[in-house]
């Protein structure tokens, strides 16, 4: 998600999270701080929607890397091969950082919950369509 669709505050009233339902069917009651591609929500859940979709896209890089050194092993370009090796140990390196970052912030949010058990939100729809399509 770019910035450009992060829109801070400014809110007419007092407006709730509005992240999707968790589990349990409970509502994140946290004051939406943030408009992020239309949905008004807290500054945890925003920014793991960010963290979400930066995975995504860096799983679709490590996919296209993967298609393109075989291309280049197929050709005899070993030099293009080793090149696309450094990029996929970075990719696959800022990946695993996301990755942290968003098991830190589930983390987080299940000693938040009130309750036994590990209450995980449901992914938006277009989220889960982009995931089924980048593998």
């Amino acid at each position: 998600m770019s910035d450009t669709y992060t829109q801070h505050r400014g809110f007419q009233g007092v407006h709730r999270c509005e992240f999707e339902r968790t589990l349990k069917g409970e509502y994140c009651t946290e004051n939406a701080e943030v408009r992020l591609d239309g949905l008004r929500l807290c500054e945890r859940h925003a920014e793991r929607l960010r963290l979400e979709e930066q995975a995504i896209c860096w799983r679709a890089m490590l996919a296209h890397i993967k298609l393109w050194s075989g291309e280049a092993r197929g050709r005899g370009r070993g030099e293009v091969v080793r090149l696309l090796e450094i990029e996929r140990l970075r990719a696959a390196a800022t990946l695993g950082r996301i990755l942290e970052d968003l098991e830190k912030d589930r983390g987080q949010a299940s000693e938040d919950a009130s309750g036994e058990g590990r209450a995980l939100p449901l992914l938006p729809p277009l989220l889960l369509l982009s995931t089924a399509v980048t593998g």
